[in-house]
Parts: C-alpha cells; structure tokens; sequence
C-alpha cells in the first residue's frame, strides 16, 4: 500500500472495467489490478490478503479455496447478471456479500437473440455494387426465409431477458410459449407450459436461464430428441447449459435445422470445438452483451462494492437463485 492511499480500503479488479468505472473507483479505493485471462486464478490469489473488496467478470471462480485467502474480504462485485462463477452461499456465511448488476445488459442481449431469430429464417443477400439484370431477378426470386407470425417460439426461462424477447416475439405475430421455475405474470399473449410441451410444439427455441445444477447440461440428446423436428436453437445465456456434441450430431441429422449460438463451452472453444465447421450454425464470441451502455451498466458494479465497504445498502444484492 502506498503512503497516499493509507486509509482507503484495496479493491482488487481481476477483470477488464471502464475507465469510467475505475476512475471511480480509484478515487474511493487503492485499487490493484490483476488478470485472471492471463495469468490465471493465481494472479488473483497473489493479492487477496489485504483485499476488502473484489470485482469480477465471467472467468474469476470464486469458491472457497478463494476465500481461505481473503481474511478482509467484505464483498464480490460480479460486472454482470449470472454469478454462476461465485459460491454464493460459502460468501454468506463468511460474512461476504455478494453484489451484481442484473439489469445492465438485458435489452443487449435482447437485441442479439432477436436479430439471431431473425437472422435464421429472413437471410439476405445485400447488394455491394451494380449487376446485371438478370442476376438481380435471378437473386429476387429466391426464397429469403418463412414468416415469422407462422412460427411458434419457445422461450426456456422468462425472467428480465425471456420475457422481454417473448414480448418483442408476440409483437411480430409469433406464438409464445414459455417455461420457468416461477410463476410468471404477463401482459402480452404468451403460454406457460411444461417442457416436453415447448420442445415438441416449437419452431424455434431460446434458452435464457441462469446456469445451476438442475440446467446444467439441460439441451442434451435426451432434450433434443423431443424437439419439432426441423426446429431451431439459440442460445445467448450461459454455455455450460448446452451439451456442445449432442447439438452438433443434431445440426448434421438436420433434426436441428440451424442454431446460433453466442455462449461455448468451454471459452474460448478449443480446436475439436464439435460446431466448428458446421454450415447451419452462427457462431460469435460471447458478444450479446458487448453494448458500450451494457459494459458501462455491468462495470457500476463498483457503486455496490463501495456501498458495502461504506457500510451502505448495496441496491442488488444477489439472491441465492437468479432467473435472466
């Protein structure tokens, strides 16, 4: 610790924020950074003794193998909705609190499985220049795509995310069927149904879950065996929800027509990544987040985390279970 920052309280950051939000957060706290992506769970390590505050992203596993090393830690700021990655309960009961920003990107990631529904059944073919006139008939007399009010989408977890691409859904004229855990009140024409229900009636399937044990694995051959044939998949929630092999030998058989997926497993996906290759998949960089107000939503984060050390009430405390 420097002379200057004597009586601030360290925060150590193991994971890319703003500028905005460290300066904050520079101005309250001595801040130490680290970098878990590169240097691994170590580099964190390295630096909790002194630590009251962390603040995490996606790759930081906090357990309690973390937590015997941080004998100040008051709190985990997680830059972000899911704290699949943080062991919330072994926190509690060291007295650490858990804080997150669970509306930050929800309209981003909207936005993402929206274009993706879209994306699979309207493809376009813009055009960069002059041509001839027959090659532009020849391209207006394809078939683009089906229409959407035809179709019937499955939304699997209809909490802040779900719901919202179900409501954009409806407007456009599709069907909506969903499932949750809980019992979810709407105001736009929508079914709650169980799951075999939504994977055999459904043109196309969303998943916006939270990852924990009972979605761990949960679109795997025995789901996808129950699915519409020809139906199609997205998936922008957590990528330990989807067995990657079962969805792969599902895209060749064509009992998955096309899917989009933006969230892998492991990340980033390593070489014998099973949809790599595979011509009726979309696959990007766990990006439906990557919104600059998203990342600036994710990153005040450290509004909580200096709450708590303040001895404040942070606004959002995680809950034990978090539906997207």
């Amino acid at each position: 610790m420097t002379p200057g920052n004597k009586n601030k309280p360290v925060v150590l950051v193991s994971e890319p924020l703003t500028d905005r939000a460290m300066d904050w957060l520079s101005e309250r706290a001595e801040v130490r950074r680290c970098s878990v992506q590169k240097d691994g769970m170590q580099a964190v390590y390295a630096d909790l003794a002194e630590a009251e505050g962390l603040v995490v992203r996606t790759y930081t596993i906090v357990d309690d193998k973390l937590l015997d090393r941080a004998p100040k830690l008051r709190v985990v700021g997680r830059a972000g909705v899911a704290i699949d990655n943080i062991d919330v309960p072994a926190c509690r009961s060291r007295g650490v609190e858990v804080v997150h920003t669970p509306e930050a990107n929800t309209l981003a990631v909207v936005d993402y499985t929206v274009r993706m529904i879209i994306e699979l059944n309207r493809r376009f073919w813009p055009m960069s220049g002059p041509i001839p006139p027959e090659e532009f008939h020849r391209q207006r007399k394809q078939l683009f795509g089906r229409f959407l009010a035809d179709c019937t989408l499955g939304v699997i977890g209809f909490g802040r995310i779900g719901s919202k691409v179900g409501r954009a859904a409806a407007a456009l004229g599709m069907r909506v069927l969903y499932n949750d855990l809980l019992d979810i009140k709407v105001d736009f024409p929508s079914l709650a149904v169980d799951k075999p229900t939504l994977y055999a009636e459904s043109d196309i399937i969303t998943i916006h879950t939270t990852l924990n044990p009972s979605t761990r694995g949960l679109i795997n051959a025995e789901a996808i065996a129950q699915f519409r044939p020809r139906c199609q998949f997205i998936n922008a929630a957590r990528g330990q929800v989807v067995n990657y092999r079962d969805l792969a030998e599902a895209l060749k058989s064509g009992q998955i027509s096309a899917a989009a997926i933006d969230c892998h497993d492991p990340e980033p996906p390593p070489e014998d990544y099973p949809l790599w290759g595979l011509d009726n998949v979309i696959l990007t960089p766990h990006v439906a987040a990557r919104v600059p107000q998203a990342i600036e939503n994710m990153c005040d984060v450290v509004l909580d985390v200096m709450a708590v050390i303040d001895g404040d009430q942070p606004r959002y405390p995680a809950a034990d279970e978090i539906s997207a």
